[in-house]
């Protein structure tokens, strides 16, 4: 079985897929690194605290390329709140049902949970590299085309026998396309680059 880790990896990717139907991306701003707001998976919390759902930041309700770097914080900021808790009904409403990595990365999530596994740790650091607008030429659809990285905790799998997992900590890249619905924005591609 593939393991969690990989599973949300090959989500990020499919989403930076998406970005390459734009043109050329402006650089990022260095001092992007994101870092999560929501609580922490730590040995002195994780006993004493229940992972708390993020909330959707103001800036991230706004069809901008601002916006648009506000949600993907916060997307992965729900990844990390999705793979210690299993509840993924956030993830779903923000991610494309087209989306393969995203559905793979969620799909794995509910048959951990569902059938008793759980993980511990793994948290994302978030660093977006690039980002640009992509638009149609009727405008009829804006969206932004991002590379970003993701540097992550080590994580413990515990799989529904009993049996444990552990990953590494590592950093991955990927390609990220989102799209603005016209009220939300939606990771439409994730993909490894």
């Amino acid at each position: 079985m593939r393991s969690l880790r990989a599973a949300v990896g090959a989500s990020a990717a499919a989403l930076l897929l998406l970005a390459g139907c734009g043109g050329d991306p402006d650089p990022g701003d260095p001092s992007s690194t994101w870092t999560p707001t929501g609580t922490p998976e730590s040995p002195t919390s994780a006993a004493t605290q229940a992972p708390v759902e993020p909330e959707l930041p103001q800036a991230a309700t706004k069809a901008t390329e601002d916006g648009a770097r506000a949600f993907i914080g916060y997307y992965w900021e729900l990844i990390n709140y999705v793979q210690v808790t299993g509840d993924v009904k956030e993830l779903k409403r923000l991610s494309s049902t087209t989306c393969g990595g995203c559905q793979r990365a969620i799909s794995a999530v509910e048959t951990l949970y569902r059938d008793g596994g759980h993980a511990e740790g793994g948290q994302y650091q978030l660093k977006i590299d690039q980002i640009g607008e992509v638009k149609t030429a009727s405008n009829s659809l804006y969206g932004v085309q991002a590379q970003i990285e993701v540097r992550n905790d080590e994580q413990l799998i515990t799989r529904p026998d009993g049996a444990t997992e552990t990953s590494a900590p590592k950093s991955s890249r990927f390609n990220i396309y989102a799209t603005w619905t016209g009220r939300v924005w939606r990771i439409d591609i994730l993909e490894p680059r």
